[in-house]
Formats: structure tokens, C-alpha cells, sequence
């Protein structure tokens, strides 16, 4: 095999085929490999190490009945799984289109002359070459389309010698479709990319998506659910712009309370912040507008509990877990220690209004004198 790519991707693909690996497996991948280069030349999520094992996917899933492969495995494409799929489906919309359509060379420059045919004085005796040295099964052609076309007028040759082959090559596969030719698909115009099944940007966030969104920045856990509250909140208004702008500018204003000394001590780190905002969010804004959004949400949500806290407990100093409601709950615990709401669960008569006598409540009470007395003595 010439490229060392196809025969690692192949043998990732196909595991427990023993190689050499037939001539047409080949041919196909590289021909594929070279047509997704040409159709889609960047692939997303940083993917483009999974191209030529995507392409060995598709080729397998061409040749399996015909070459009796075994079944091709995802298990190491080295991508993520929906990304892989994505991207499949995106192969097969607008990479094989071409395969289904492809330009239709001259037959008669790809049949092989026979070598008992005496040339005449005007033919071209470069076209009257021996079989030992171009077999009539390989044709020469230019571009990775003619090669499949070529490929694909060889399987037919192939097909029509035993019934079995035949029946196999009329099976629906990726490569050889069983649409009705009278009424043609619609495909997109030149230059622009195919649509497909789902929407390529999405306006509106579900839950999942803000959470995994904050853990690209690294938010912390407790701060996370009360930024889920306020975005629900707030999402509303935004129903007719893109939810991913209150998104980013809550991700934004808490980052920079978080990390707000790398941020005013290190050079580019904002700008890399913005940048890196705009490489996660999925709404496909544009980045100006990102920006300006951010800066209007910053003096938004400056009042939200959860900024404040953000405030006092990372730029200001001043944070205290003692709130009133933390407080009162850790009394309790004092008093009657710790899992007394699972036994009050099961029918228990004892609340702290009527333990007075317990090992805990002593324990407490003496915690409580001895805070009274240093207080008045200070």
C-alpha cells in the first residue's frame, strides 16, 4: 500500500481482516479521501485526524457484501462518536453525490486494446500496449472521480458474470442508492455547503448544553446551578436574538470575577477569553456582536445574587458561608446531630423544640455559653 494512512485507517477500521487488503479497497479510499478534500475541506470539532479513517468507513461499507468484509467498527476513529456521525452523514450528502452523478468519460479511451490488433498506418502506437503492462481491469484516468467511475463500471462487469454477484450489487448502500433516477434529489448550489439533518447553528440552549457550555471555562460547581436559575430567568428575553448571547455574557461576567487576576495581570487573556467564547457557543453569532452583547450583560447581571457572592468571595474577600439560612440549619445539626432529618422522616417525635437532655444538645449548649461569655468579654 503506498500511503501508510489508508493501511493504518483500514486496519483500524477493519480489525480482524488480515492484510494484504484488495487492490479495490484501495483505490476507493484514496479516490474518496482525495474527493473530501475537494468537497469538504475542513471538517468541524477538530477532526480532520478522523478524515482518512471516515473515508475507510465509507469504503467498507461499499465493498462489504461484494468483498464479504465483516463489519466496519468506530471503536477507533480517533474522534468523538457524534462528531463521527455528523460527519458521515455530511460524506454521504455531498462527498458521494458526485459518485452518483460523475462525468462521463469516453468508453472508448477506457477500453484496453487488444494485443492481437495490428495498428494502421495512422494509429497511435502508444495505445496498443502489452497486457503485462496495463491490464484492461485499470484504467489510467485523471481525477479521483473517473477513478470510482471506472471502479464502478469494473463492479458491473464483475456483477454480470454470476447471479449472485448481480443480486448483491443491486443492494442500497451508500455508494450505489436506489432513488429513482426520473426524479433527481436537490442538491445545493456550488460553493455552499449541504444542508443536514439538523440545523447547523441553534438559537435556543436546553439545560444540558449551559452546563456543559460553563465546564469548557471551568466554572465552579456551586456557582453553576444558580447561573442555570438566572439564565431561565432571563432566557425569555431573548427569544427573538439568540439565547447564546445572554449565555456567553454570564460565562464572561463570571469568568472574570473567578480568575479576575489573570485576567487584569496577563496580556491577551481577555481576548483569548472572547476568543475562546466564541469557538464554544453554538449559535453561530458574529463576534462583534458577541462582544457588545457581553459588555451589556456585565452591567445586567451585576445585581444577581451570584455575582455578589462572586464579588465578595473572589475580588472583594469579604465572602461568608454563615448566612442566615446556613445558620439556623447548622444549630440544628448541633443539637441533634448529624441525619436527624432522616429519622424525623420515619415518624420521629423528637425535634430540637423537645430534646433538651442528649449528649449533642449539651455539647451545644456549652459551645453556645462559652461564644456568649467571650463576646461580652470583648
Amino acid at each position: 500500500m503506498s500511503n501508510p494512512q489508508s493501511k493504518q485507517s483500514l486496519k483500524d477500521v477493519l480489525p480482524t481482516l488480515a492484510e494484504p487488503y484488495p487492490a479495490q479497497l484501495v483505490l476507493t479510499l484514496e479516490s474518496l479521501h482525495l474527493m473530501s478534500l475537494q468537497k469538504n475541506p475542513v471538517l468541524p470539532n477538530k477532526s480532520e485526524i478522523a478524515r482518512y479513517h471516515i473515508c475507510a468507513y465509507l469504503t467498507v461499507e461499499r465493498y462489504q457484501q461484494q468483498l464479504k468484509l465483516p463489519l466496519p467498527s468506530l471503536n477507533k476513529i480517533p474522534a468523538q462518536p457524534k462528531v463521527v456521525n455528523k460527519i458521515l452523514d455530511d460524506f454521504r450528502a455531498n462527498v458521494l453525490n458526485g459518485f452518483k452523478s460523475p462525468t462521463n468519460s469516453p468508453r472508448k479511451s477506457m477500453a484496453s486494446p487488444s494485443p492481437f490488433n495490428t495498428p494502421t498506418k495512422g494509429s497511435n502506437n502508444k495505445l496498443n500496449l502489452s497486457p503485462s503492462k496495463n491490464g484492461p481491469s485499470t484504467p489510467r484516468v485523471s481525477s479521483p472521480l473517473k477513478r470510482l467511475q471506472a471502479l464502478r463500471d469494473e463492479d458491473g462487469a464483475i456483477a454480470k458474470k454470476s447471479k449472485s454477484n448481480n443480486a448483491l450489487s443491486d443492494a442500497a448502500s451508500p455508494f450505489n442508492p436506489k432513488n429513482n433516477p426520473k426524479t433527481p434529489t436537490k442538491q445545493s448550489a456550488p460553493g455552499t455547503p449541504g444542508t443536514p439533518s439538523t440545523p447547523r447553528y441553534q438559537r435556543h440552549i436546553t439545560i444540558s448544553d449551559f452546563i456543559s457550555f460553563a465546564n469548557n471555562f471551568y466554572i465552579p460547581s456551586n456557582v453553576t446551578p444558580q447561573m442555570v436559575e438566572c439564565f431561565l430567568d432571563q432566557k425569555h428575553k431573548f427569544t427573538k436574538k439568540n439565547e447564546w448571547l445572554l449565555a456567553c455574557g454570564m460565562i464572561h461576567a463570571a469568568y472574570v470575577r473567578i480568575n479576575h487576576k489573570l485576567i487584569n495581570y496577563t496580556m491577551g487573556a481577555k481576548k483569548k477569553l472572547e476568543d475562546q467564547l466564541f469557538q464554544y457557543q453554538k449559535g453561530g453569532l458574529m463576534k462583534d456582536n458577541m462582544k457588545t452583547w457581553i459588555n451589556i450583560i456585565e452591567e445586567a447581571v451585576k445585581v444577581e445574587p451570584w455575582v455578589i457572592d462572586l464579588d465578595k468571595k473572589f475580588i472583594d474577600g469579604t465572602w461568608s458561608s454563615l448566612t442566615q439560612d446556613n445558620i439556623q440549619t447548622l444549630e440544628i445539626t448541633a443539637k441533634l446531630g448529624k441525619g436527624w432529618e432522616i429519622v424525623e422522616k420515619f415518624g420521629s417525635m423528637v425535634t430540637p423544640d423537645t430534646m433538651f437532655d442528649s449528649n449533642t444538645q449539651n455539647t451545644y449548649y456549652s459551645t453556645w455559653t462559652s461564644k456568649v461569655l467571650s463576646e461580652l468579654d470583648s
